[in-house]
């Protein structure tokens, strides 16, 4: 057995997953004789030690509770009135705050114009052992959400494992969905430009709510993530989310990670909503970015790539474009693809979220 299948083979998994009008499954520990492990669905291996972005935060509320209103009702209308503080959201200004609710802690940047309402939204939530700060490292979309019209919002999963954080879809999902929803009120959001992206668990997050919440997300952007490793997502029956939406959607060939499903979750969105092929968007020896498209007009851009992260435990498990490269070959940090690339997928997110508010 090489080091590499060793060191992922040592990792116990428990994986919760729920299914597009399902019930929750648990997956026992384990992993496949081929040395890959579903590991960022559920607790284990995604990255470094948590870290908290320090300096120039200001840290608003304690651990306070929504307002109870867990209705499924989507954001407001763009003209809502101005924003006003809602619950364990304190304080609806300029700035970086983070707010305690219900036992999740959450980033949310608001840009000067944003706190004048009428803005998108943007949910980016972070992998396995990975945190608000981490996730925004690899993505920074912070920055590029305020720059282009978006309240961001990154939760830090509350779940702890022996390698850090982990997110627990039964328990965390509902309680980050309401999170959204008192977002929307609290800052006068635009209901037309809601938006999800995430990263392996905060991927499968984001496939989840597509299927449960389709609703109300203008578009999607899960990246390394496929349900169809567990059979969910299958965009068929009573796994088909409610609408056709936007989604765009990357994965890599060489993930040690997540591996060997992303082709089936792909087949899946494209048979499910009865697309073809539309067009090559990019594509050279290392990655191709393909576009589908429905009969309704909706699209379904799938990245898939070649590059991988300086860890040879991760492999193809990283994010194109991010600076955030490892220093250990056998680590579990850095989740930047090592390679360089002619594309960035924290620019490609905000692009494809820019190009697609909700078709009503």
């Amino acid at each position: 057995m090489t080091f590499r299948a060793l060191a992922v083979s040592s990792v116990t998994v428990l994986l919760w997953l729920s299914a597009c009008g399902g019930d929750d499954e648990r997956v026992g520990p384990g992993v496949d004789g081929g040395g890959m492990v579903g590991l960022d669905a559920g607790p284990g291996l995604d990255g470094a030690s948590p870290l908290m972005d320090g300096g120039g935060m200001d840290t608003d509320g304690g651990d306070v509770p929504l307002d109870g209103d867990s209705r499924d009702a989507g954001p407001p209308p763009a003209d809502a009135g101005p924003p006003m503080p809602e619950g364990c959201i304190t304080d609806v200004g300029a700035g970086h705050h983070v707010f305690t609710c219900e036992g999740i802690e959450y980033d949310v940047q608001v840009s000067a114009s944003c706190a004048m309402g009428g803005c998108g939204l943007v949910l980016d939530v972070h992998g396995a052992t990975m945190d608000a700060a981490v996730e925004d490292r690899n993505t920074n979309l912070r920055m590029l959400g305020a720059s282009r019209g978006y309240v961001v919002v990154q939760p830090t999963a509350p779940g702890m494992t022996a390698l850090g954080t982990s997110w627990d879809p039964a328990m965390d999902d509902p309680k980050v969905f309401r999170f959204v929803e008192l977002a929307a009120r609290a800052f006068s959001i635009d209901r037309d430009r809601v938006h999800m992206t995430g990263f392996s668990q905060g991927g499968f997050m984001s496939w989840r709510m597509l299927c449960d919440h389709a609703d109300v997300f203008a578009s999607v952007a899960p990246a390394a993530a496929c349900g169809s490793l567990f059979r969910h997502y299958s965009f068929s029956g009573d796994e088909r989310p409610a609408r056709e939406i936007p989604v765009l959607y990357i994965h890599g060939r060489r993930d040690n990670i997540v591996s060997g499903c992303y082709g089936e979750q792909r087949d899946g969105v494209v048979s499910g909503w009865s697309m073809t092929p539309d067009s090559v968007v990019s594509m050279d020896s290392d990655y191709t970015w393909t576009r589908y498209t429905s009969a309704s007009g909706n699209v379904f851009e799938y990245i898939e790539h070649g590059y991988s992260a300086y860890s040879s435990i991760l492999g193809g498990h990283c994010m194109p474009g991010s600076p955030d490269i490892g220093s250990s070959r056998f680590g579990t940090s850095g989740f930047g693809c090592e390679q360089p690339a002619p594309f960035d997928w924290g620019e490609a997110v905000i692009a494809f979220f820019e190009a697609h508010p909700a078709r009503r």
